[in-house]
C-alpha cells in the first residue's frame, strides 16, 4: 500500500508544495546561473528510471561550455565554476529534480538515477535498484554519498528497494540533511569523489577492455534509441496458437503468399488438443516457419513472451492463428516505415466470420496515436501492428488472461507513436467465444486488470482508465468502424 499508492502521494503533495515555496529562490538561482554561466539555464541528462525507462533529470548547470583550441570540450574540473561547486556543495544544483518528482519521474527517497553509461553495466543483483523509482536522495546518499565506491553504493540502494516502507524513507530523509550541512561525501574542492562505474570496473580488473568498449557502444545504442542490432529487414511474425487447427491453415498460407519474402514466422502454440499440431507440421519444409510447443499451458501472454524472445527480425509483426494477411500487407507497410522513418504503425482491417465470409466492414483508427492516445483505447488490431524491435528492444509483459496484445503496445508507446497505414491490409476473424464477444463484465474485469496488474497502477488510476477505455471503446465503434463500399 505505501510503496504503490501512499509515496506517490506524498511525492506530488510535497513537490508542488516545495516548488511553491521554493520559487523565490529558483528565480535567484537562475539568474545567477545566467550571469555566471551564461545560458541554458537548467542542464539536462537521459538518466535510466524506473524499470530502466530512459528520462530527463534536470539540474542547474554548475559547468561552463568552454572548449580547447581544437573545439573539444574541456574536462569537467576545468568547466566548474566557484558558484557552482557551491551549488554542488549545497545541493542546490538538484531543485529542478522537484518537477521530474511532480511528474512521476522521480520520487524524494529511492536510488539516484545512473548515468546510461553506467547502468549497461549492471548485473541481475545490480538490476533490482531499477525496480523502484529513483529518488532525489537515497540511503546510500544519506550513508556516505559519494564517498563510497561503488559496490558500498549497490549495497545500500539494494538494502532499500528489499526493505521500502515508511519509516526508512523518514529515516533516509534526515540523515541526508545531516550529511548535507556536514558536507559529508564531497572533496575538499567541492567535486566528485567518484569515478564512472564503468571506468571503476575496468580500474579493479573486473572487466576487460573489450568489453568496456563494447558496453559503451551499447550506451550510445541506448541514448541515440536503438536497444538491439537485429537483422536487417527480417520481420518476425508472432503467431500463438491454441485449438487453432480449423484455420491456422490459412493463416500459414496467408505468410507464404507474401509479396515480401524476409520473414520468420514463430508459431507458439499452447497445448492444444485438436489437430493443429498436424496441420502446421504439413508446411514444416519452409525453414521460415517456426514451431514451437510449450510443455504446459500458459496462455497467450506467456506465448507471446517466448516469441518475442526468439524473434530475430528487425521488424515485430502479429498474426493469430485464426486471420489473415494480404499478401501485400507486409511489402507495404515495411516501405510506409521506411519511407516515413516511422517505428511503430498499424493497418485498416477487414472483418470476417468463421467460416471466411466477409461481414463487409472494415476497423480504422487515428492517424497518429501518442502515448496519451494508446492509454485512451486499444486502437490498433493486433494483426495489423508492426515495430522496430531495434528501436524498442525485447518486449515482455505480465501474465495477463485477456489484452496482453494491449500491452504489448502500451510498453512500445513509451518509445514511439503509432502511426497508421490507411488500407484494408488483414482480415480479422470473429468468433465465438473471443474477448469481443464477452460479457460486458468481463471485458471490464479484464481492462481493470491489464492496467492495474499489467500496468502496475493505482486502484484510482486503473479505475479511471478502465472507464475511458469504455467510452473510447463507443467512440471507436462510431468513427472508426465502417461499411465497405
Amino acid at each position: 500500500m505505501y510503496s504503490r499508492i501512499i509515496k506517490r502521494m506524498l511525492d506530488i503533495v510535497f513537490s508542488l508544495l516545495t516548488i511553491i515555496i521554493l520559487l523565490p529562490l529558483y528565480i535567484v538561482i537562475s539568474l545567477l546561473v545566467l550571469i555566471f554561466m551564461g545560458w541554458p539555464i537548467i542542464f539536462k541528462q537521459p538518466r535510466p528510471g524506473y524499470k530502466n525507462k530512459i528520462f530527463n533529470m534536470y539540474k542547474f548547470r554548475t559547468m561552463t561550455n568552454k572548449k580547447d583550441d581544437k573545439n573539444n570540450i574541456l574536462p569537467d574540473n576545468q568547466r566548474l565554476t566557484k558558484f557552482g561547486k557551491i551549488l554542488r556543495a549545497t545541493s542546490l544544483d538538484e531543485l529542478p529534480e522537484l518537477f521530474c518528482i511532480l511528474f512521476n519521474k522521480m520520487s524524494f527517497i529511492g536510488p539516484r538515477p545512473m548515468l546510461v553509461k553506467d547502468m549497461v553495466f549492471f548485473d541481475k543483483k545490480t538490476m533490482i535498484r531499477q525496480d523502484v523509482m529513483p529518488g532525489l536522495t537515497g540511503w546510500a546518499q544519506a550513508n556516505g554519498r559519494n564517498s563510497l565506491n561503488w559496490d558500498d553504493r549497490f549495497k545500500y540502494d539494494i538494502y532499500y528497494v528489499n526493505n521500502l516502507s515508511f519509516s526508512l524513507d523518514i529515516k533516509t530523509f534526515f540523515k541526508t540533511i545531516k550529511s548535507v550541512l556536514k558536507r559529508e561525501g564531497i572533496g575538499e574542492d567541492e567535486s566528485d569523489l567518484s569515478i564512472d562505474y564503468g571506468d571503476y570496473l575496468l580500474k579493479n580488473k573486473r572487466i576487460t577492455k573489450k568489453e568496456y568498449d563494447q558496453k559503451q557502444l551499447q550506451a550510445i545504442d541506448w541514448l541515440n534509441g536503438i536497444y538491439l542490432h537485429k537483422k536487417k529487414g527480417l520481420v518476425s511474425i508472432i503467431t500463438p496458437s491454441y485449438n487453432t487447427g480449423k484455420y491456422i491453415s490459412k493463416t500459414i498460407e496467408s505468410v507464404l503468399s507474401q509479396t515480401y519474402s524476409n520473414w520468420e514466422m514463430i508459431i507458439i502454440d499452447d497445448c492444444s488438443t485438436d489437430d493443429t499440431d498436424k496441420i502446421v507440421n504439413k508446411f514444416s519444409n519452409d525453414k521460415r516457419i517456426k514451431f514451437i510447443k510449450n510443455k504446459k499451458n500458459c496462455g497467450a501472454a506467456i506465448s507471446r513472451n517466448i516469441a518475442l524472445k526468439e524473434a530475430n527480425g528487425e521488424y515485430i509483426a502479429f498474426l493469430d492463428s485464426d486471420d489473415v494477411w494480404n499478401k501485400d500487407k507486409l511489402e507495404k507497410q515495411i516501405k510506409f516505415m521506411e519511407d516515413n522513418n516511422y517505428y511503430f504503425t498499424y493497418t485498416n482491417y477487414e472483418m470476417i466470420d468463421e467460416k471466411s465470409k466477409s461481414l463487409n466492414k472494415f476497423v480504422t483508427g487515428p492517424k497518429k496515436i501518442t502515448k496519451f492516445k494508446m492509454y485512451n483505447f486499444c486502437w490498433p488490431g493486433c494483426l495489423t501492428v508492426m515495430y522496430n524491435q531495434n528501436r524498442v528492444g525485447v518486449i515482455q509483459i505480465e501474465n495477463l488472461p485477456k489484452n496482453n496484445d494491449y500491452a504489448i503496445w502500451l510498453k512500445v508507446i513509451e518509445k514511439n507513436n503509432c502511426y497508421l497505414l490507411n488500407e484494408n491490409l488483414a482480415k480479422y476473424r470473429i468468433r465465438e467465444g473471443s474477448i469481443s464477444r464477452s460479457s460486458k463484465i468481463k471485458l471490464i474485469k479484464y481492462h481493470y486488470s491489464l492496467f492495474r496488474n499489467g500496468e502496475h497502477k493505482g486502484v484510482v488510476s486503473s479505475v479511471f482508465l478502465t472507464i475511458q477505455n469504455i467510452f473510447f471503446g463507443v467512440i471507436k465503434k462510431i468513427l472508426y468502424v465502417k461499411n465497405i463500399k
